[in-house]
């Protein structure tokens, strides 16, 4: 597990973007601690990267919000 900083470094994503990220629904809300800092595993750097990889390449977020729906339910 990951804190958001080490989250931020793994995929060069700004804390900002990735906080904006879970307010619209391309990542899922975080685990917490008991203290309240949020924690990342391997599938959100994963889900990240293809996020970023996305925009990079044009797409917008409701095209990306759609092939994450397709990728998220397989059997589509």
């Amino acid at each position: 597990m990951m804190k958001i900083g080490e989250l931020s470094r793994a995929t060069a994503t700004k804390v900002t973007t990735i906080r904006f990220y879970e307010q619209i629904g391309l990542l899922a809300s975080p685990v917490r601690t008991a203290s309240g800092r949020r924690t990342y595993g391997v599938s959100d750097v994963d889900r990240l990267n293809f996020v970023r990889n996305g925009r990079r390449l044009g797409f917008t977020i409701e095209e990306i919000r759609s092939l994450l729906a397709l990728a998220d339910q397989p059997e589509r």
